[in-house]
């Protein structure tokens, strides 16, 4: 079956609320720290040009923390896709660069659900899938459909040692 038939499916809607908490939560650790730069440096004796340089730095990353919270989550929803089939997983994720993953579920050696305190508020889970290669993640997903994932590859997988052995 080729992708073209195949449809993708989406994240919840509560992950850009996620994301966006997330962003802020390290946005303002960011700004903290920054803000303390900026004061050690304003209350030493330092040239006009090292105030600027460092007020200009400041100030990208305040934007950059802006844009983060603000327009990424955003961008990262909509093109951050999945798919399940009886022979593999798919993710697409990416800000500026699109990553396409690809793992066979034969290939799969474990498979896990987590999620932190701010996903659980929202009632969101991530997928771990770990093959030899690595680990693949399907994030923000509900806790139901993510469960539904889990179960689908595990009897997948129970499967597919089956038919191995008959074989």
């Amino acid at each position: 079956m080729s992708n073209q038939n195949q449809i993708y499916n989406s994240l919840d809607k509560k992950s850009i609320t996620v994301m966006r908490l997330n962003a802020l939560i390290s946005g303002l650790i960011i700004m903290i720290i920054v803000g303390a730069v900026i004061f050690f440096i304003l209350s030493n004796n330092v040239s006009s040009l090292t105030i600027t340089i460092s007020l200009i730095i400041s100030v990208i990353i305040f934007l950059n923390v802006l844009l983060n919270i603000i327009l990424y989550p955003k961008i990262r929803y909509q093109r951050y896709k999945y798919l399940v089939t009886d022979e593999k997983i798919e993710v697409k994720k990416g800000l500026f660069i699109i990553t396409k993953s690809i793992i066979q579920i034969k290939r799969i050696q474990k498979i896990e659900l987590s999620n932190g305190p701010i996903d659980r508020h929202y009632h969101l889970s991530n997928v771990n899938i770990y093959t030899a290669a690595g680990v693949v993640d399907i994030k923000f997903l509900n806790n139901k459909e993510a469960e539904a994932i889990a179960d689908r590859v595990n009897t997948l997988l129970k499967y597919n040692l089956e038919q191995n052995h008959e074989n």
